[in-house]
């Protein structure tokens, strides 16, 4: 099996190291590294020109206008020649068996039932405690769809996979100049309805939490804000998909994410677009009931820009221009 290594990088050379020295040390080696560089303006080619040099693992490295992270991704899964492909973030590093664990699992799966999954999916550590991200999956190598994951285990928390490139090339991240993110679990459940997962008990990758005030940090709350019409999308997905079979597993759940519709629908100037987007009166009326919740949070989001972020990062800029 060949594996496509896909690395999103804006402006990471001090930190692609990690990504670089752990992909040298995979016990697995049949797989090709490409960097998307997405428009950086620090020392990320000259760090990638020298790597490219002194190893001889197959570094593919492309440079293209800044569009975000899901952009990235869509570039990478383009050119990428794996059977399977992993999105590795410019700031993390796979465990040295951590290639080898997911094919090794992928392989026991009987090749005439391979087409009815998408993905290995295995647990993450955090840098600093070493301790798990989030939940244990119920048992090691147990099968589940997108919905079970989510409604029926309720499993949270970072997790990470070996993907079928195949499947993620014919389902692109949505990409739009008004936008640079979108989750991505936007894809994890889309694909989690018509395919399943084999989920094992096992750290396969370090998670490297973002530092310092986090103005970078795609997940962060500013660059949600800024990326509403992005987050949207995956909000008004799981209301129309989602909540007609799973509501009674976790009314909460789906109250929590028709707030999240409001509050970023609000963000972005299209509350009544996306209310009309919504497919089914049972949506609606959850929405309206969460919309409260939902404009509050709206509301927090204004005041902590202006009074909280906003002075920080005009502070940063005169230090930096100092």
């Amino acid at each position: 099996m060949f594996i496509s290594i896909i690395t999103p990088a804006y402006n990471r050379a001090e930190t692609l190291h990690r990504c670089y020295e752990s992909l040298k040390e995979q016990s697995f080696k049949s797989f090709e590294w490409i960097i998307v560089d997405d428009g950086s303006t620090d020392e990320t080619a000259q760090t990638v020109s020298a790597w490219q040099s002194e190893c001889d693992m197959d570094i593919i490295y492309i440079q293209k206008p800044n569009g975000g992270k899901p952009s990235a991704v869509n570039h990478g899964v383009k050119i990428a020649n794996g059977e399977m492909c992993a999105i590795v973030d410019s700031d993390d590093s796979l465990c040295n068996d951590g290639l080898k664990t997911l094919t090794d699992t992928w392989q026991t799966l009987a090749p005439d039932v391979r087409d009815t999954y998408w993905c290995v999916c295995a647990l993450v550590e955090d840098s600093v405690t070493r301790q798990i991200v989030g939940d244990l999956f119920p048992s090691d190598n147990i099968t589940i769809t997108g919905g079970e994951f989510q409604f029926k285990y309720k499993i949270e928390g970072d997790k990470f996979g070996l993907m079928r490139t195949a499947l993620l090339k014919s389902n692109p991240y949505p990409e739009a100049e008004d936008y640079k993110f979108v989750p991505e679990s936007y894809i994890w459940n889309r694909l989690g309805r018509e395919y399943k997962y084999v989920c094992i008990n096992k750290v396969v990758l370090t998670y490297y939490m973002p530092t310092g005030f986090g103005i970078g940090n795609l997940s962060g709350k500013a660059n949600r804000i800024r990326n509403a019409k992005g987050l949207i999308m995956c909000e008004v997905d799981v209301v129309n998909k989602d909540l007609h079979r799973w509501f009674f597993n976790a009314p909460i759940f789906f109250f929590k994410r028709a707030a999240q519709l409001s509050r970023y629908a609000i963000h972005s100037a299209s509350l009544m677009r996306q209310y009309k987007n919504l497919e089914s009166i049972w949506g609606k009326i959850i929405v309206l009931a969460s919309f409260p919740i939902g404009f509050t949070l709206y509301l927090g989001d204004r005041l902590w820009f202006k009074y909280y972020y906003a002075p920080i990062k005009a502070k940063l800029v005169r230090e930096t221009i100092s």
